[in-house]
């Protein structure tokens, strides 16, 4: 009987899952099995791959696609941990996240649910900086990623994974079924989890309509919950939620510049690559790069664009409409920071796949005016000072000019 079940759906992403196995079978802690889940796959490499999958301490059962939250329930319900963690096929968790995470659960009997400080990686790389946890918070929006631990039992008690949650959002739903049984919640303050950020994630984000279909399921099965914070919980939603960003870049493929024909991508102050695919645009003529969508400074280091043969380009012109350059910063006072890069011709343009650029945002919104405005200060002032010195030494040439000449006709 395994202390953890590790419970991995696997939809069409056969093309990952070895990282994510591979980071369960190096933990530091060694009682744990591995249950992956085919969920219908349609994809032969994911099939072809699962049919004869033999790792240690792992098996594969295969079912219909019925979705991630079916998926995780059908994996539980044959697994024999006392704890459990999911994690998804294209994830990876750190080599001790499973030996601290059960010391916790070990400790105390009311702890619920045990989860990390993470990373994101793929299309973005960066520390993904969730609010610390509380009540309040929780009830607004969801603090704690799917990858974390939590008992069998408690998942028997709470009635599994809901669903009906057809548009995501399972994971919240259940934390707030263990949260609303009382279960303490434990964050553990290291990056021991790494969550993929696909380059088609924009394009599988939900509409609105379907955020508000979700949110009311979650508000309907857990009314009393709600109820009993319906102060505090009103009170947050006042309050400004934490303010977001996003850079994108724009596809020009011959009907000009649109959000239609963009790609975007969620950034922090932290983050330090974005990368584009472009692989389902064609005939593109243009682009156009916008770091992000408020006043900034940030530092580009690299851009490299992709063709479909692999090649890679790097782009080193790049013109934009920064107010001033600084030893290499671009310093904008405008929120439509925008970058060209007039080097890249059609032929280039045509061919690309790819678009990575490696950054640094110094600071953002009003830190970054802040910024600008102290820079003017020292710039103009210095400058300011250079022309009066001039105008002093040219006032007294003239001065000298004269006087000599009064000498002479003396």
């Amino acid at each position: 009987m395994p202390t953890v079940s590790v419970i991995i759906p696997c939809y069409n992403q056969g093309q990952f899952l070895d990282e994510a196995v591979d980071s369960v079978l190096v933990q530091s802690f060694a009682d744990f099995e591995i249950i992956i889940v085919n969920d219908g796959s349609t994809d032969d490499l994911t099939n072809r791959l699962l049919k004869t999958y033999a790792k240690e301490k792992t098996r594969v059962i295969a079912t219909a696609n019925m979705g991630l939250a079916a998926a995780r329930n059908n994996g539980i319900a044959v697994a024999c941990g006392k704890y459990i963690l999911p994690l998804d096929a294209d994830d990876r968790i750190g080599t001790s996240y499973l030996e601290k995470a059960v010391a916790i659960l070990d400790a105390d009997s009311e702890v619920g649910i045990v989860y990390c400080k993470a990373r994101l990686f793929g299309a973005v790389e960066t520390d993904w900086l969730l609010p610390d946890y509380s009540l309040e918070r929780m009830l607004v929006d969801n603090l704690i990623f799917c990858s974390a631990f939590f008992r069998r039992d408690d998942w028997l008690d709470a009635g599994g994974y809901d669903p009906g949650m057809v548009y995501g959002w399972e994971d919240y739903e259940f934390w707030l079924g263990l949260i609303e049984r009382g279960r303490k919640v434990v964050r553990l303050e290291e990056n021991l989890f790494c969550y993929r950020v696909a380059s088609d994630s924009m394009v599988r984000s939900k509409e609105k309509w379907q955020k508000v279909a979700m949110f009311r399921r979650i508000y309907e099965r857990h009314q009393r919950l709600f109820s009993d914070n319906i102060g505090v919980w009103i009170e947050t939603i006042a309050d400004a939620r934490d303010k977001y960003y996003t850079s994108r870049l724009y596809v020009d493929c011959g009907g000009g510049i649109s959000d239609r024909s963009s790609i975007g991508r969620k950034i922090e102050l932290g983050t330090r690559q974005i990368v584009f695919d472009l692989s389902g645009f064609s005939a593109v003529t243009a682009i156009r790069f916008d770091p992000v969508d408020t006043w900034a400074v940030v530092e580009i280091f690299r851009i490299t664009a992709t063709s479909r043969s692999g090649a890679k380009i790097e782009v080193t012109a790049i013109e934009s409409n920064a107010l001033y350059k600084q030893q290499g910063m671009l310093l904008f006072d405008t929120r439509d920071p925008q970058c060209y890069f007039p080097d890249l011709n059609r032929s280039e343009l045509a061919d690309l796949v790819k678009f990575t650029v490696e950054l640094r945002f110094h600071a953002l919104a009003e830190l970054a005016l802040e910024h600008i405005v102290q820079y003017q200060k020292a710039e103009l002032g210095g400058r300011v000072a250079e022309r009066l010195s001039n105008k002093i030494r040219q006032v007294g040439r003239l001065l000298l000019k004269s006087l000599t000449g009064a000498e002479k006709r003396a």
